[in-house]
């Protein structure tokens, strides 16, 4: 975001005080959900600035009217992003092909940076995290005072607060009373979540009830200060440290600014507190690495299973006399699926833009993945052994239609619909069929049968050529409208919404 609209913000804010303006920003979330994702990623630009921009005491109240004004603030963060995304655009006119396609993928994935869903993978999020981190518990506690399920614990229960209390404060703001005099204009009206008593305060010793003493190693490791002076101004695109600290920490009470987007943190929430602050010893480290790529595996046959008997489902096939592992096969004249499945995340710097940064991600929660299908589609083809984990030797059968299936831990945007440009493809295999996890989840779901899927699959690779889109769930609402038929569009290429 352009300085002039940040520092205008900030000017803004600084009248007021810092829980105030909190106050604002959680409310905004909760009035504003359902009908435009948009508020979320504004409402880190919005709470990263309040932390700079606010102190104790604020030199005016926060009224309704200056709600407003912040709710506006959240609807014009995108607009300068806007311009400079055109200004960046017309300076490519010139560029070579190669070079326009780089500044395409770098805005594309900066635009996934932004894109968020509501609360559709709310649920799966939850249990990804669960199957993560739970297992750890007993590591965690002894080493940062606090285990996963202590902090769901408190997710939980801060979540309910919030919303018992909210609907009590808009009781209140709609009583006839309270109307009349705003009407007669005898009293300004206050923000309810105010007036009512600062009601997004979570005091400690209600945690304390529901976790016990964890609950101070909590807020030592996952609060920030405030009135913290080392607090600097952020522009829309830069890191909010309230993605990877989630509560602000008053004294005896904290606040949690960012409802949406604390949730669909949690199951990244402490991968780098295993992986990069080497706090834990490297036997814990190697479990916690091995159960994500696991969890992602076991996910992806129990989804597999609404469609298909779980005897033609097989996990962790060995190679036999060789180094190499299927991850999960489904063997049926129906089609067979070489599901590869990855646990990477996309990094801070592939968000932010940098070419060779996404190359690296997608190759490894992609391209590697690919590879690993191909080459257990060969062994298939020549008839090699593979291991069951049992330790039985099969071989499988060289009888129908294969594809190539890569489940990945994260939604990679547009990605999976242009993964040509993004790995190498096997011209004997074509491109695979590229879904997230929670995506998986919900289409497995929405399946009548495991043959519907099948032709789901179809339908992605047919269309390839045409079809783009940032949510996979647009290009399977499309598929149960229209069944799996040959798209024709006049252009080059249909890029499917939510408004399709």
């Amino acid at each position: 975001m352009s300085k002039s609209l940040t520092d205008d913000m900030i000017q803004f804010m600084s009248q007021y005080s810092l829980e105030s303006v909190l106050s604002g920003i959680i409310e905004m979330q909760m009035l504003l959900y359902g009908h435009d994702d948009t508020f979320i990623p504004a409402a880190e630009y919005l709470a990263a600035n309040a932390l700079y921009a606010c102190k104790e005491k604020g030199a005016k109240d926060f009224m309704w009217h200056d709600y407003e004004l912040l709710e506006q603030y959240s609807k014009n963060s995108f607009v300068p992003n806007v311009e400079q995304l055109f200004s960046d655009t017309l300076k490519m006119v010139n560029a070579s092909d190669d070079e326009k396609q780089q500044f395409l993928q770098s805005k594309m994935m900066q635009m996934k940076g932004n894109f968020y869903r509501g609360d559709g993978y709310i649920h799966q999020l939850l249990e990804v995290a669960r199957r993560l981190y739970a297992p750890l518990d007993t590591s965690m506690k002894e080493v940062l005072g606090f285990s996963y399920t202590s902090y769901e614990i408190v997710l939980r229960y801060i979540f309910s607060q919030y919303g018992l209390r909210i609907a009590e404060a808009y009781k209140e703001k709609y009583k006839l009373k309270t109307m009349v005099r705003v009407l007669m204009g005898k009293s300004e009206p206050w923000l309810p979540s105010i007036k009512s008593g600062y009601i997004f305060r979570i005091s400690k010793s209600d945690l304390k009830v529901q976790i016990g003493d964890e609950v101070n190693e909590m807020c030592d490791y996952l609060c920030v200060k405030a009135y913290d002076s080392n607090f600097k101004k952020a522009e829309f695109n830069d890191f909010k440290i309230l993605i990877s600290k989630p509560f602000v920490d008053f004294g005896d009470y904290i606040y949690m600014p960012l409802l949406f987007s604390t949730l669909m943190n949690i199951p990244k929430q402490f991968h780098y507190t295993f992986i990069a602050e080497k706090v834990f010893d490297n036997r814990t480290t190697g479990i916690y690495t091995g159960n994500r790529g696991d969890v992602i595996e076991e996910l992806t046959s129990s989804y597999l299973e609404r469609l298909l008997d779980k005897e033609k489902i097989y996990c962790s096939l060995s190679y036999l006399d060789e180094d190499g592992e299927a991850d999960v096969t489904t063997v049926t004249s129906e089609g067979m699926l070489f599901c590869e499945c990855k646990s990477k995340i996309i990094t801070l710097n592939s968000i932010k833009g940098s070419n060779e940064s996404i190359k690296t991600d997608v190759y490894q929660a992609i391209g590697a993945a690919y590879s690993q299908a191909v080459r257990s589609i060969e062994r298939v083809q020549t008839g090699k052994k593979f291991v069951t984990i049992s330790g039985d030797e099969i071989v499988i059968e060289n009888s129908s239609s294969k594809y190539i299936v890569c489940v990945t831990a994260e939604n990679f945007g547009i990605i999976p619909s242009e993964i040509d440009k993004y790995i190498e493809i096997d011209e004997n295999f074509g491109i695979p069929y590229v879904v997230n996890i929670y995506d998986l989840d919900i289409i497995t779901q929405e399946c009548e049968s495991y043959n519907e899927f099948i032709q789901y699959i179809e339908f992605r690779k047919k269309n390839y050529a045409i079809l783009s889109t940032l949510d996979e769930l647009d290009a399977f609402g499309y598929f149960k409208k229209n069944g799996n038929t040959s798209i024709s569009v006049d252009g080059d290429e249909l890029f499917l919404t939510t408004a399709i």
